[in-house]
Formats: C-alpha cells, structure tokens, sequence
C-alpha cells in the first residue's frame, strides 16, 4: 500500500456496549468451554463474540455478552465447575466490525499496526472470511472509528455504524 492511499473496505458496523468475559481453563482440554456455552445455550444468553485459544498449554476463550446478561452469566460460573478457573471480566466493550471487501490478510495487519499507533486497546479480535471484529472500550467506538477513516475508504451510501433498532428473541 502506498503512502496515503486508502485500503477500500464494504463497511464498519458497532455493537451494543457488551461485556467481555474470558475464561483461561485449567484443564488442556477444550471440553470445558463447550460445556460452558451449553450452560450459556440453556439460559438463552446470546454470545455476539466468541473467540478461543489454544496456543499455550492453557486453553483461553473470551465471549462478548449483552450488559444486561452478566448477573446469569455469573450465576453459570459461580455454581459451576468454573469457579476455579481463572474468569476475568471486562465490564464495558464494544465490537467493531469491519468488512474486508478482498482485503482480509492486508486488512488485519493494517488494524493490529492501527491499534497499536493510537494507543487504542484491543481485547480480543476473530477473523471470518467476511468480517474482522475487534473488541476495545466501548466508549472509544467513535474515536476508533474517527480515526480508521483516515486509511479506510467507506462505500459512498455506508449505513450509519449503529444499528437503529434491537432485536430480541421473546421465550414462548
């Protein structure tokens, strides 16, 4: 990429203010996460982000839940098997979601190198072959989002970066 030149994406999206929980299992197993997103399943509570790693020889995930989710969430760890694992929250994050249009691998250099620039903090990032969201401080979204337009090139008729509306699933 030149100097200047703007790398074209297919648009930004936010979410809603979200907290992240990140759970670093004791066990070298993975079955304790699944586990614990069947727990979150049988509650109803939706997981907007979700990321997992297995690089060192204790297995970490990290899950985004909605603010008003976190006292269930809590309930599932503390009467659980996870309460010795090491559970760390943090209470205020948002997702930022970018479409690479066809720039995924240039793309997601050009953010870590962003991030790290503007002193913005990144909690946890996942890739798909569509989209790359990146959880920082909820309240840094616009800034975030300010500043990424200085190297990103936006379609001409982008929808705003919050959605207008909410959906909720209502239980029969």
């Amino acid at each position: 990429m030149e100097k200047g030149q703007k790398v074209r994406i297919g648009g930004i999206k936010f979410s809603e203010e979200l907290v992240q929980v990140t759970v670093a299992c004791k066990a070298s197993d993975d079955s304790s996460i699944y586990q614990l997103l069947h727990l979150l399943a049988e509650k109803s509570i939706n997981i907007p982000f979700l990321c997992h790693s297995a690089v060192t020889s204790i297995p970490a995930s990290s899950f985004c839940v909605d603010r008003s989710e976190l006292g269930k969430v809590q309930q599932i760890l503390n009467f659980s098997s996870f309460q010795n694992e090491h559970v760390s929250f943090i209470s205020s994050v948002g997702t930022l979601t970018l479409f690479p249009h066809r720039n995924s691998c240039r793309l997601l250099g050009l953010l870590m190198a962003f991030f790290a620039r503007h002193d913005f903090p990144l909690h946890s990032l996942s890739t798909s072959i569509s989209a790359i969201a990146l959880n920082t401080e909820y309240t840094l979204l616009d800034a975030v989002a300010d500043k990424l337009q200085d190297v990103l090139e936006l379609p001409l008729n982008h929808a705003p970066f919050r959605q207008g509306f909410r959906l909720t699933q209502i239980q029969p």
